[in-house]
């Protein structure tokens, strides 16, 4: 009777890990799931333009679309990498995102992220010195802290799509992506 009672115990004592088997292992993997990406407002890039006549001209229909060209290149490239989430801009209410001014707003690009419910903001400007000479800084914020994360840039020549888009296919990859995937995959597990 006793070897019964054994055999009874130990069959209630399996059915009970056999019930509590899959909550426990959605337990461990939501504990060893890693954490979804922070979410990343990308704003339209800029351009800063200090050629002859170009504050008083204004921007060209031509370079409008090819920044907006640019400004989607850059949010692909950003979501690509699969290290953020984006978040849509078009809706911020503020008038410097609209008048494209965040370059020049001291950091403000954190308080409108931050605002639109995101982790990190993403601004860029192009500044054109000359048709021939032109440069390209891209800055991420915290956008709790406005802490920036990264500023990067680099010179270019000719402004044409092609030099635009490389000069900011390498920033993002080579100044912001493969950094930060090196940084993560030095950093000891938990």
């Amino acid at each position: 009777m006793q070897r019964q009672l054994q055999i009874l115990a130990w069959r209630v004592a399996a059915l009970s890990l056999l019930a509590l088997a899959p909550i426990l292992a959605s337990r461990s993997q939501a504990q060893d799931a890693p954490a979804p990406p922070p979410k990343l407002a990308a704003f339209d890039l800029e351009l800063d333009d200090f050629s002859a006549g170009g504050p008083l001209a204004g921007e060209t229909p031509e370079e409008t679309q090819r920044l907006s060209r640019m400004s989607a290149l850059a949010r692909r490239l950003l979501s690509e990498s699969g290290l953020f989430r984006l978040v849509e801009t078009g809706g911020a209410p503020d008038s410097r995102v609209k008048d494209h001014w965040l370059r020049k707003c001291d950091g403000c690009d954190a308080d409108i992220a931050r605002a639109l419910g995101a982790d990190l903001s993403f601004i860029g400007y192009f500044r054109k010195i000359s048709r021939m000479e032109q440069f390209l800084e891209i800055r991420v914020r915290n956008a709790r802290t406005g802490e920036l994360l990264n500023v990067s840039h680099t010179d270019l020549r000719n402004e044409t799509d092609e030099s635009w888009s490389r000069a900011l296919t390498h920033l993002i990859k080579r100044r912001l992506v493969e950094p930060e995937l090196a940084r993560r995959d030095s950093t000891p597990a938990r």
